[in-house]
């Protein structure tokens, strides 16, 4: 019984009879979908009676993917309005599992549409599914016998799942096929267009093929390579050793080295090989890469490498290279140096030993920084194996790898604790001239107030009998002065720079009277020692300036033994053409932090009231002005030592002061013109001058002066002050001098510096008259200018 017959009877016997017919012809082109299709196309045209039956194959997309014929009969029926409505009807149905038969007639409008402009009167559509994927569609279009639907249905269901996985699985081997031969052309192309050469050589040696970059490195074309065996091409290499390598390589399946080839004209040129034995074809692949350029870069990098390495080395600054966790991996010789190790003995060790917590805290946190790409500049304390500390100026910046990880920090340092020192030493000379300045000025004015005071309580002084009460009173009134002049005097001496007046001061001698002073004034339980070398002179400079400059150390030094007692030792020392005093306490010391402020002026440790801060700093400035150096080394519970060093003088004997003599009138009365612009000052030395006898002519300015000489005055003396408005001292004393050259002139002032002593010595007759002076030094100095006056 044929299938047509079948289809003839409602028998469903007959119709399983039927399926198993197809399934065993279907069978047989289990792997050609397109004689599958024109099988099923033919058998099904017969079986169903329809006039046209279509196998599409749909798109591995969506449901509505595009789709292609596989099959059609008759194949003059295909056109592209058929496909294209087959596709709608796709569309319309797109979810549908089953075989659904459509009759024009009957059908839903949007179906009988499509049904009508494709000029067909019914069709059935069987979507062929492979699980939830639909891989294609059987269309029978125009049934014969529309009485027979239910049995073309019922066929169609059954034989779907077949047609589909037949379908599938064809159309699947296609797909492949064409992926390998495209993936070969591919392979092929990328052979030919590496940049890399590429050879196949047979198991004997012989090169079956060649790309066309080795072509290039070689020189030969790709006939003459095919002449060649492998050793032609290897400069270095025997046969026999080109034979054992191969062996060796076809035993191990590849290997990978780097040789020296030969090009057709016979120079040679680098290249790494990695080869690959393929046993099956009995074949060696190989790659070879021209190495000319890498190890002409190589060779560039690495003598670049030696020359940065030497700019590195002859730095005058550190450099050094480390990783993520503070660890040294690369230092140069600048940097051992700093750290106080040996040469390369930096690398490979951890920072953290070499700082104190708060350093590495701080240091660790600058690493933090740049893990954000910041550069930091910062100051950091190490400390050396050897203990001693110093201070670095640091700049580092972050350590990148190639994927912009950060690994680590390079940083360039030198070390800056001398300099800091140096700095420091700068700001507080600086803020000891600010306050000297001060100093001078104030001092300058309270000279001129004591000078009027002190000028007449010693005039009157000498006039009021002894033991009377005014007498009492001038005296008191006279060493207030006195006590306000030596004040005065320290404030000049921390301003000046240098000393005015300098002798020679046996400086031996001075700390014995201090020692002498002191031993009535300290505690019992403070001992003073004395260690004065024999062979110590004197000292260059003022003799009032050394004496306050050494009180000033010993009461601080009594003051840091006041509670448990010690010992004050005095000493000097020759050393080197220079003069070293030492004052040395076993008193309390002072903590670093102090230390390192001990000089700045108004600073001191010592509760209110009981300390000015003045101390220290007086001190520095008289050093500084005998041109000498100030050490200070002092350690907590360890007391203080306090080294000063001053150029060795020899020791002059000093001229013997006026005679103590009572205020008398002159033999000869004189006219004295006094020019200066303080009214207390010209009252009392007008006062002072009358006291003598003599006429005093008064002025406040140079200009004025000059008026006078040229109406005619002739004084017998000038007393000049140094510092007035208008000209000065300065400006009227070379005109004074030009006027009257024989006339001796007192220039008077209160800050004897070198300013003052230039200028007298640079006009003849001309003596300094220092400010405040007393009755008794005003006669003296008319003594000295005026013999027998």
């Amino acid at each position: 019984m044929t299938a047509s017959d079948a289809m003839r009877s409602p028998d469903s016997a007959a119709v399983q009879f039927m399926i198993l017919d197809f399934l065993e012809e279907i069978l047989k082109f289990s792997e050609s979908p397109g004689e599958m299709g024109q099988f099923l196309t033919r058998q099904l045209r017969e079986v169903m009676g329809a006039r046209i039956v279509v196998l599409l194959q749909h798109g591995p997309g969506p449901e509505s993917g595009p789709a292609r014929i596989v099959a059609l009969k008759p194949e003059r029926a295909r056109t592209p309005a058929l496909l294209g409505g087959l596709d709608q009807l796709v569309q319309l149905h797109p979810n549908a599992h089953e075989a659904t038969f459509l009759v024009k007639r009957t059908a839903e409008s949007r179906y009988a549409a499509l049904l009508e402009g494709l000029g067909l009167e019914s069709l059935s559509m069987t979507p062929l599914r492979v699980g939830d994927r639909r891989v294609g569609t059987l269309f029978a279009l125009d049934h014969l016998d529309l009485n027979r639907s239910d049995d073309v249905v019922r066929l169609l269901t059954v034989l779907s799942p077949v047609f589909a996985l037949i379908l599938r699985n064809t159309l699947h081997f296609e797909s492949q096929e064409a992926k390998v031969l495209a993936q070969a052309e591919e392979y092929q192309a990328l052979l030919q267009t590496n940049l890399d050469g590429f050879l196949v050589v047979a198991g004997d040696g012989r090169i079956l093929d060649a790309n066309g970059a080795y072509l290039q490195m070689s020189g030969y074309s790709l006939d003459e390579i095919r002449t060649l065996h492998i050793t032609d091409m290897d400069a270095n290499e025997s046969r026999q050793e080109t034979d054992d390598r191969n062996e060796k390589m076809k035993s191990e399946g590849s290997d990978r080295f780097r040789a020296l080839h030969r090009r057709k004209d016979g120079t040679t040129y680098p290249v790494e090989v990695s080869t690959t034995f393929v046993p099956g074809r009995n074949l060696i692949i190989g790659f070879i890469r021209d190495l000319t350029e890498r190890e002409a870069a190589e060779s560039a990098l690495r003598a670049s490498e030696a020359h940065h390495r030497e700019l590195v080395e002859i730095l005058g600054e550190g450099v050094a290279i480390t990783d993520r966790h503070e660890t040294v991996v690369m230092a140069n010789r600048e940097a051992d140096r700093i750290f106080g190790v040996d040469r390369n003995q930096l690398v490979g060790q951890n920072l953290r030993p070499y700082l104190d917590e708060s350093d590495w805290l701080r240091v660790v946190d600058h690493t933090l920084r740049r893990l954000d790409g910041h550069t930091d500049s910062y100051q950091v304390r190490i400390r050396r194996p050897d203990g001693i500390r110093r201070i670095l100026q640091l700049t580092a910046t972050p350590r990148r790898d190639a994927e912009g990880q950060f690994t680590g920090s390079l940083a360039v340092f030198r070390d800056v604790t001398e300099e800091l020192k140096t700095q420091e030493a700068l700001r507080v000379a600086q803020k000891m001239e600010s306050l000297g300045n001060l100093a001078g000025g104030l001092a300058h004015d309270m000279n001129n107030v004591l000078g009027a005071i002190l000028g007449l309580a010693t005039t009157h002084l000498d006039l009021q009998p002894e033991g009377t009460r005014l007498h009492a009173t001038f005296e008191t009134i006279t060493k207030a002065c006195l006590r306000g002049r030596n004040m005065v005097k320290s404030l000049l001496d921390f301003a000046r720079k240098d000393m005015a007046g300098e002798r020679s001061v046996p400086i031996n001698r001075l700390i014995q009277e201090e020692a002498r002073l002191l031993e009535r004034t300290i505690p019992p339980s403070i001992a003073i020692t004395l260690d004065l070398g024999p062979e110590v002179g004197g000292i260059l400079g003022d003799a009032d300036a050394l004496s306050l400059m050494l009180m000033n150390l010993c009461v601080n030094a009594v003051d840091a033994m006041a509670e448990s007692g010690g010992r004050l030792t005095l000493s000097t020392r020759l050393h080197d053409g220079q003069v070293v005093v030492t004052v040395a306490d076993s008193g309390s010391g002072m903590a670093p932090e102090t230390l390192e402020r001990a000089l700045e002026p108004f600073f001191t440790t010592k509760p209110q009231g009981k300390g000015t801060g003045l101390g220290l700093s007086l001190v520095y400035s008289t050093v500084k002005a005998h041109h000498g150096e100030l050490n200070i080394q002092s350690w907590p519970g360890h007391g203080t030592s306090i080294e000063m060093r001053f150029p060795a003088a020899e020791t002059r004997s000093e001229p013997a002061g006026p005679g103590a003599s009572g205020p008398s009138a002159s033999a000869t009365p004189l006219n004295i013109l006094l020019v200066d612009d303080d009214e207390l000052i010209r009252s009392a030395v007008s006062a002072q001058l009358e006291a003598m006898g003599h006429q005093a002519t008064l002025t406040a300015c140079g200009e004025e002066a000059m008026a006078m000489l040229d109406r005619g005055l002739r004084p017998s003396v000038i007393i000049l002050d140094m510092n007035m408005p208008g000209w000065g001292g300065t400006g009227t004393l070379p005109r004074l001098r030009a006027a009257l050259p024989e006339v001796p002139i007192l220039l008077s002032t209160g800050r004897a510096d070198q300013q003052a002593i230039d200028l007298a010595h640079a006009h003849p007759g001309v003596t300094i008259l220092a400010k405040p002076f007393s009755f008794r030094e005003l006669q003296a100095a008319f003594a000295e200018i005026l013999p027998g006056s």
